[in-house]
């Protein structure tokens, strides 16, 4: 169920399992990651991305309002979710998402689109 990944990616994120988050994504999946301007569009681009995310100390996500929305072997997730980590004293991202899930030849939901960036300061809207 595509839910499922959804909460599996963040257990993985909230226990820095590295080799756990990478799993998720499919062999051709693409990251556009809050914390970098870097384009991940190959498997190691993605996993040096979350390498440097797991260097943060206390790191965590918490998500919020979202949506799914499915088709047929598709579907597709977005909404919003807030990072927090320490660095000296507690900071928290809120940030919007969306993750388009496809199941694999094992009829297994894999990430094959991720992107995610800062909500902008409501002074701003």
């Amino acid at each position: 169920m595509a839910e499922n990944l959804l909460r599996t990616w963040e257990v993985c994120l909230n226990n820095t399992d590295l080799d756990g988050i990478i799993s998720l994504y499919a062999e051709d999946a693409v990251l556009w990651g809050t914390f970098s301007d870097i384009f991940c569009d190959t498997p190691e681009l993605i996993r040096k991305y979350f390498e440097v995310l797991f260097y943060k100390k206390n790191l965590k996500v918490k998500f919020g309002a979202s949506n799914l929305r499915s088709f047929g072997e598709a579907a597709i997730y977005s909404g919003e979710y807030e990072f927090s980590y320490e660095n000296e004293k507690l900071i928290i991202f809120p940030a919007r998402f969306s993750f388009v899930f496809y199941k694999d030849n094992n009829e297994i939901y894999k990430i094959i689109d991720h992107h995610s960036s800062l909500i902008p300061d409501s002074c701003s809207r």
